[in-house]
């Protein structure tokens, strides 16, 4: 339906915060399956004048309005959770872009909410309501996370307090995942290094996600990294943590990959600390030995470092000066 915002009317709706307004005007195209077409949803004002139209339309008369508006308050009151419930992914990234990518990929069972009647076999919540695939920042992902819990309606009083009940159970198992050591945590975090992991990674979860496996219409669930793209090298870093922190299935191939990963980066490091170096193969007598190796003690220095000391310092007193 298009509005026509010239009508001048009553304004049943008198709340102008942008999530209320917003809820109002999606609960009646859910519930009362009346829309209205090109609103701004990030305007308080145009969401609350374009339901407060759409209600003087469909719902002219004042008892009708009165019903209407106690039922509207009453969803609202069972499906906005206070802001509080929030709190903890605001102030940390790394919680935020779990929860953000659990969502995204959770079936409703898992989650805790039951599927909409006429549901398709492999949707899931976040799918059904067609929310961004790819946020580019921090405050993005709570912003999607807090829309995908308002956009959920749930009519029954008996289970009002159900939305709660699965964030408090996210929260705590994000205290379970988060009280495991970090991982990567020997990863430098520079850009190269993280690149490197992230590529490391996608390699593997695209060979996870080979041709012969069945299409899914979530898209996360063949791993993170096989569709997500980070924009920077801050989200990068945000998006590696992610990838292994829903890593849930799995869990040998999860630590042989942490494990061959954390090889390679160590043979990496020793080819760099090899670079412009050639072996020396020889032998000395036990007692030179011996020397050698009281030298490199006193000095606190690599028996290869004494090595290079003794000759440089040798030659610089051989070698006549220009």
């Amino acid at each position: 339906m298009v509005i026509d915002y010239n009508v001048s009317r009553q304004s049943p709706i008198k709340k102008n915060n942008l999530r209320a307004s917003v809820f109002y005007l999606y609960w009646l195209g859910v519930v009362k399956n009346i829309r209205a077409e090109s609103v701004n949803l990030q305007d308080a004002e145009s969401c609350r004048m374009a339901a407060n139209l759409l209600i003087n339309n469909y719902f002219p008369d004042k008892v009708s309005q009165e019903k209407l508006l106690a039922e509207m308050e009453g969803s609202y009151d069972v499906n906005i959770l206070s802001l509080e419930n929030f709190d903890w992914l605001k102030l940390d990234e790394r919680a935020a872009f779990w929860l953000w990518a659990y969502i995204l990929k959770v079936d409703d069972f898992d989650l805790g909410i039951h599927s909409p009647a006429g549901s398709r076999f492999g949707e899931n919540w976040y799918f059904r309501l067609g929310l961004s695939y790819s946020p580019s920042s921090h405050q993005e992902r709570v912003n999607v996370i807090v829309t995908f819990f308002d956009r959920i309606i749930i009519n029954d009083r008996p289970v009002s307090d159900l939305k709660k009940r699965v964030i408090d159970c996210l929260k705590d198992q994000w205290k379970n995942i988060f009280s495991k050591p970090l991982p990567l945590k020997w990863l430098p975090n520079d850009e190269d290094s993280i690149l490197w992991a992230w590529n490391s990674l996608k390699s593997l979860q695209d060979e996870r996600n080979s041709p012969k496996s069945k299409p899914s219409s979530t898209p996360s669930m063949p791993g993170l990294s096989t569709w997500f793209t980070p924009l920077n090298h801050a989200e990068r870093c945000l998006a590696l943590r992610a990838a292994l922190d829903i890593w849930d299935d799995s869990q040998d191939t999860k630590k042989l990959f942490l494990l061959n990963l954390n090889k390679a980066w160590n043979q990496q490091k020793l080819r760099q600390s090899r670079t412009d170096k050639k072996a020396l193969n020889t032998y000395l007598k036990n007692e030179t030995k011996n020397r050698l190796d009281l030298l490199s003690a006193h000095y606190d220095i690599r028996i290869s470092d004494m090595l290079e000391r003794l000759i440089n310092d040798h030659y610089k007193s051989f070698v006549p000066k220009e």
